[in-house]
C-alpha cells in the first residue's frame, strides 16, 4: 500500500503553492498560446490570410496627393467625388453625373460631408451650362491630370479624395450608383474627419 506523502494535502502549503503555480501557468497559457498562434500563422502561413475585399471601388496604391492636382482643393475639408471631364461631357459622363448625385442624396444625413467636384483642364461652355441648369451644387475647379496612367479619360470615373487629400479610390461607370453608395456609407460610418 502507498502511503501519501507529508504535506501532500490540498490544504498543506506546499499544496497550495502547487495549485497556485498550476494556475498561474494555465493563465500563462491562456494569454500567450493565442499570440504564439497568431504569431506563426502570419509570418509562416502567409496564404491563409484573407485577400478578398469589401469595397467596389479600384483602390489606388499609393493615394495621389490632390493638391498637386489642383490647389483649389486645399480648400475642401470634406470627402470629395471628383469627376475629371475635358472639353466636352458625353451621355456617359452626364450619366456619371447623375449617379454622383444620387449617391450623395442617399447618404442621407451624411450627404454634406461629401462634396461633388468637376475637374477641367480648360474651359467647356456646354459642360458648365449643364451644370448651372441640372447640378448647381456642384463646384468646378481647374487643374491638371496627374492620374491618366491609371485612368482611361475615354470613360468617365469618379476619384474619391479624403479629407487630408488623399486621392485614394476610383469608380467607374459600372460601379458608380449603389455600389459606391455602399463604399462612402462605409467609409464615413467609420471615418472621425470631414
Amino acid at each position: 500500500m502507498i502511503e501519501p506523502k507529508p504535506n501532500s494535502s490540498p490544504e498543506s502549503p506546499s499544496g497550495k503553492l502547487m495549485a497556485s503555480r498550476r494556475r498561474f501557468v494555465a493563465l500563462l497559457l491562456i494569454a500567450f498560446v493565442p499570440m504564439f498562434i497568431a504569431y506563426a500563422a502570419f509570418f509562416h502561413f502567409p496564404n491563409w490570410a484573407p485577400t478578398g475585399t469589401t469595397n467596389h471601388g479600384e483602390l489606388i496604391s499609393p493615394s495621389l496627393d490632390g493638391i498637386k492636382m489642383s490647389t483649389e482643393f486645399a480648400a475642401f475639408n470634406t470627402w470629395v467625388l471628383i469627376q475629371p471631364a475635358d472639353s466636352y461631357c458625353d451621355d456617359k459622363c452626364r450619366k456619371m453625373l447623375y449617379l454622383s448625385r444620387q449617391v450623395v442624396t442617399g447618404l442621407g444625413k451624411d450627404a454634406n460631408r461629401v462634396q461633388r467636384v468637376v475637374m477641367m483642364t480648360r474651359d467647356a461652355p456646354d459642360l458648365m451650362e449643364h451644370l448651372k441648369s441640372e447640378h448647381p451644387d456642384v463646384k468646378v475647379v481647374t487643374g491638371v491630370m496627374t492620374f491618366k496612367p491609371i485612368v482611361d479619360l475615354d470613360a468617365p470615373v469618379l476619384l474619391l479624395m479624403d479629407p487630408n487629400h488623399n486621392v485614394m479610390m476610383l469608380y467607374s461607370l459600372d460601379k458608380a450608383g449603389k455600389p459606391m453608395l455602399r463604399d462612402l456609407k462605409h467609409l464615413l460610418k467609420i471615418s472621425n474627419i470631414g
